[in-house]
């Protein structure tokens, strides 16, 4: 994947099996794909799984070639690229138009557009970057912002280090400027104006998104899926920073998006069934009321925000409940238990509905009410409190 691109047709069968292994395991039975593969592709910081997306994994992978292009000045693979390829400037070879045996540079090459306009100029000595026709200045190519300045101009091709003096720029015409483009030859200068000047080190290319400039696989493989799918705007760091098991934390996601396998979910799908809540008896079984208006269940709720004092009026979303309980809390690491809060809820509630479902089996409310405080003690036990934690003294720090 790091030389060769990977066929569609290969992407789409590994993608099958990583599919099929997420939602059904080494079960025979078929599952329920419960959420888009796009999404399970995304970020943790943008509502997904993190699984890699193998296409965009395989152009970053790629891509790094070019940007090694501009860096490895005397390597010797570089050396032969352009001995058979040609150079068109200093940033890339020329475009590769035959179509037998060149197969692997082509692809390759095909990327540099995309790899360009996400980069930025850092201008040095000046000798390799042109003035009209490179992006130096932050805001655009020249020639593409000023055409007509450009038509008239005698050194189109010119470098920064030809135009550029302590005195100012050169820019030289055919001809006297027109009044009308006069204005445009303002405009330009004080486009360009901030130029501190030439220096002593060599033009470089930077990655266009961060403020160090620096370039990484993983960083174009996280700007190549926003861009495919945008943002998604939700509580997901909430739930990826608690201190709650992985496989809780995707469960938590479930049911953030209302994917969660309850009765009125199975029905969408098309599936026969009775919905009831099994916890109160009194209502149908939604995402919304199973985990968060069922009297049950908010009674589990209500537990932790007198302990916290807090005044409480339940949203009308999962996710919206989410983004509110994270702004309570105290000190940086009771905010940490804090948000952990939600997931425990939800999971231990979840497996009390499946345990009256495929059992038979009730728990009292305040047999659930104690399941949620022992497994959230034990929980951030795990993970970084001390020996001697008392389940009392926790409570109390919520």
């Amino acid at each position: 994947m790091s030389l060769f691109p990977i066929p569609s047709s290969i992407v789409k069968v590994l993608d099958a099996l990583r599919r099929n292994f997420l939602w059904q395991g080494n079960k025979i039975e078929k599952g329920f794909n419960l959420v888009k593969w796009p999404v399970v592709q995304q970020s943790k910081e943008n509502g997904g799984l993190g699984v890699r997306n193998l296409k965009v994994h395989n152009m970053s992978l790629l891509s790094k070639w070019l940007w090694r292009y501009n860096q490895e000045k005397q390597a010797l693979w570089k050396e032969i690229i352009n001995h058979k390829y040609g150079q068109e400037d200093f940033w890339c070879t020329s475009e590769v138009n035959e179509t037998y045996g060149v197969g692997v540079w082509r692809t390759i090459r095909n990327l540099w557009e995309s790899l360009k306009n996400n980069s930025k100029i850092v201008v040095g000595r000046g000798d390799k970057t042109k003035f009209w026709l490179d992006d130096w200045c932050g805001n655009g190519i020249l020639r593409d912002l000023f055409p007509i300045l450009f038509s008239i101009c005698t050194n189109t091709n010119s470098k920064i280090e030809e135009m550029w003096s302590p005195q100012g720029w050169n820019i030289i015409f055919r001809r006297l400027l027109n009044d009308w483009e006069i204005d445009g030859m303002v405009e330009c200068l004080g486009l360009i104006g901030g130029f501190p000047g030439t220096t002593l080190e060599p033009d470089r290319l930077a990655w266009g998104h961060h403020k160090d400039g620096v370039f990484s696989v993983n960083r174009l493989y996280n700007w190549g899926l926003k861009r495919c799918a945008g943002r998604s705007i939700g509580p997901w760091n909430t739930i990826w920073k608690s201190v709650a098991p992985a496989k809780v934390k995707c469960f938590t996601c479930l049911v953030a998006r209302k994917k969660c396998l309850t009765h009125e979910a199975m029905q969408k799908r098309g599936i026969n069934i009775v919905s009831r809540c099994l916890l109160c008896k009194e209502a149908l079984e939604t995402n919304k009321h199973l985990f968060m208006h069922c009297k049950v269940t908010a009674q589990v709720w209500a537990l932790f925000t007198s302990i916290a004092n807090e005044y409480w009026t339940m949203p009308e979303h999962t996710s919206d409940l989410l983004s509110c309980w994270i702004k309570r809390g105290g000190s940086k690491s009771q905010k940490r238990w804090w948000r952990t809060v939600p997931a425990c809820i939800w999971w231990i509630i979840w497996k009390e509905r499946n345990q009256r479902i495929f059992e038979g089996k009730e728990c009292t409310i305040q047999k659930i009410k104690w399941k949620v405080i022992t497994t959230l003690g034990f929980w951030c036990k795990e993970q970084d409190i001390e020996e001697e934690f008392q389940l009392v003294d926790f409570i109390g720090s919520l």
